[in-house]
């Protein structure tokens, strides 16, 4: 049994705990030296000052942490506060909105329902629950909600556009951009709504959303981060149009911008990878865990590498259920990573192994609609693949390939809905991560031989039948001759491809790059330099 804990070492515990937002863990740690030594000045001053923080520096700290992007720590600090609070709603919304950005709708839904039980008809907790309803597939209860939210003059952008995010999940895209525009009505100045409106209508030189993307751009302050999803709506209207310099010029400030709002370093995630290369050199490999009654399959590999399509295939064979891109992997990895550093420990046991499997599995029963086998298209659990490895032995794990220029250039002219793709707003930063992925993907392959099936895009979109097959079969799924056909799934899509893989498959995707071939010269050169093209 270890030894008990100094009083200095508890009090020092109880301040990291502080400064992680974690006051939960700081009272414990308090209160336990206290049992020990009740007469503990120190101890009692400590604990004193937890209990007596107002709920709006708690508020107040949350807000700053988010920020920050300490979501963890934001969301424990939410926590505190709705409780002190009284479970008030402006505490409850902070912290189910933390958690829709931490990818836990289950437990935002959690939270908003806490204020609707208070507050029924609460406006923006109707059309919060309506947003983690959507994350958790259950997209009917979803619109319901967003509806109910309606009605209240100008914060009706706010459901209005997240209808019309369910609209366009559905394939309708006309209904999508109607919703758009009603919202735009009402919040004209809202970058984000300008660029959604762009994803689901074609322009031409009389479209209406023209003069109002060259007012807002025209309007906007040099440099302001919040302006970048108007230069990329803008890159779309003008790549519509056939004006492709021009709409480069665009495609390059709202990247230029998005980069600066994120301060993306790619060297933290060379360290990451490394580390988590090393972590799973020698790690233990679970071979016969407690059976669970979800068998995953995991399909990663580059964003806008594939990954939809192949989901989309998966999902029509028998016994499956499309899960999307599920966060609930990289939290779990995460945490691992973050007790190996903090202990400094530099080999991984049988014991944490058991423990992510466990919260993985716990994390994908909140998705799970009840068929055996649920997809996680998550394209970046790439970075993941050695503890899935050792964790999951039962596991499918597909990883797509594609085209270097091609996924590049696909990345370079998306706006990525969160923070998590930081790597793809500058063309250097695209190039070194296609090689990071790369030699990360080869270790993956040489520490656990054959439990990665690679699917090369380029083979699959031009003979699609023989790589559907190989695809179905390494699963270990049943065959259906629908698979054949993903244009004709019924089931709605929430990511950047939701239109593209309602047609059938094609490579077209493919030479999308070369009108911009002098642009790209710099990225071509990058990625020739590492090998990565001839």
């Amino acid at each position: 049994m270890p030894a008990a804990l100094s009083v200095d070492q508890s009090l020092k515990r109880a301040q990291r705990a502080l400064k992680n937002g974690d006051r939960r863990e700081a009272k414990t740690v308090l209160t336990a030296v206290l049992q020990r030594f009740p007469a503990n000045r120190r101890a009692q001053q400590a604990l004193a000052q937890i209990d007596d923080v107002p709920v709006a520096e708690l508020v107040a700290e949350a807000e700053w942490l988010e920020r920050t992007r300490a979501y963890d720590s934001a969301e424990r600090v939410w926590e505190q506060a709705f409780q002190r609070s009284g479970k008030a709603a402006r505490a409850g919304l902070g912290l189910a909105l933390c958690r829709l950005t931490l990818g836990r709708p289950a437990q935002a839904l959690e939270a908003c329902e806490a204020v609707l039980a208070a507050r029924p008809d609460h406006a923006m907790a109707l059309d919060t629950k309506g947003r983690a309803l959507r994350d958790l597939g259950r997209l009917d209860e979803a619109e319901a909600c967003h509806k109910a939210a309606l009605g209240h003059g100008i914060i009706d952008a706010g459901p209005l556009n997240h209808l019309g995010i369910l609209a366009q999940a559905r394939g309708d895209r006309r209904a999508a951009a109607e919703f758009y525009r009603q919202a735009l009505v009402l919040a004209p100045d809202k970058p984000d709504l300008h660029h959604n409106l762009s994803r689901t209508i074609t322009y031409h030189a009389r479209e209406p959303h023209l003069a109002n993307l060259h007012a807002q751009i025209s309007n906007a302050e040099p440099g302001d981060t919040a302006a970048a999803p108007l230069h990329f709506a803008m890159f779309k209207a003008l790549e519509d149009l056939g004006e492709f310099d021009a709409a480069f010029a665009h495609l390059e400030i709202g990247n230029r911008l998005r980069k600066q709002e994120f301060a993306y370093d790619v060297r933290r995630d060379a360290a990451r990878f490394s580390f988590c290369r090393a972590l799973l050199a020698d790690a233990p490999v679970l071979r016969n865990p407690e059976p669970a009654a979800i068998r995953p399959i995991f399909v990663t590999g580059l964003p806008r590498s594939g990954t939809t399509l192949v989901e989309q295939i998966l999902s029509q064979a028998p016994g499956t259920q499309a899960g999307g891109e599920l966060a609930v992997v990289a939290s779990a990895a995460a945490r691992v990573l973050r007790a190996m550093q903090i202990g400094k420990h530099n080999r991984i046991d049988t014991d944490t192994i058991t423990t992510f499997r466990t919260e993985v599995l716990e994390g994908l029963r909140d998705f799970s609609d009840g068929a055996p086998v649920l997809i996680d298209k998550m394209p970046l659990n790439f970075r993941w693949i050695g503890l899935i490895c050792a964790a999951f032995p039962e596991a499918r794990i597909v990883h797509l390939e594609r085209n270097p220029l091609a996924v590049a250039w696909s990345l370079y002219r998306h706006k990525f809905s969160g923070a998590g793709n930081g790597f793809a707003y500058d063309i250097a930063d695209i190039a070194t991560y296609l090689v990071l992925h790369r030699d990360l993907m080869s270790s993956w392959q040489q520490l656990y031989p054959g439990r990665v099936t690679t699917v090369d895009y380029g083979e699959l979109v031009q003979s699609p039948e023989p790589a559907i097959r190989k695809i179905i079969s390494a699963c270990d799924l049943e065959w259906s001759d629908a698979c054949l056909a993903p244009q004709n799934s019924t089931r709605s899509v929430l990511t950047a491809s939701a239109a593209q893989v309602r047609e059938p498959i094609h490579d077209e995707a493919d030479q999308g790059w070369r009108r911009y071939e002098t642009q790209l010269a710099p990225l071509r050169a990058a990625l020739r330099a590492a090998n990565m093209l001839p």
